[in-house]
C-alpha cells in the first residue's frame, strides 16, 4: 500500500490509514535522505531468547515434538488422586 502521511508540530502521525496488518509494533531504519523503512517486530522475553539460543534445548523441543509419544504418560485430572 501506497500514501501519503502528514507529521504533527511534535513529529507524529498515525499509520491507521495506510497499514493493512494489525501489527502494533515496529522496528524503524531512517536513511540519510530521510526515508523511514518500518519493518513489523515482535518483543521477545530475554527467558525466551535464551531458550531459542540453546541448540540442546530447541533439540530437546524437536525430539518432544517427533520422537516416540509411547513413553509419554498422561497427568491425572486436577482434583484427582492416584491411588
Amino acid at each position: 500500500m501506497k500514501g501519503e502521511l502528514v507529521v504533527d508540530e511534535r513529529g507524529r502521525t498515525s499509520l491507521a490509514r495506510v497499514r493493512s496488518h494489525d501489527f502494533d509494533r515496529y522496528m524503524v531504519e531512517e536513511f540519510e535522505d530521510g526515508t523511514l523503512v518500518l519493518t513489523p517486530a515482535v518483543t521477545v522475553s530475554a527467558v525466551e531468547l535464551a531458550a531459542l539460543r540453546d541448540p540442546a534445548l530447541i533439540a530437546a523441543v524437536v525430539e518432544a515434538k517427533t520422537g516416540d509419544r509411547s513413553k509419554l504418560r498422561r497427568r491425572p485430572a486436577p482434583g484427582r488422586h492416584q491411588g
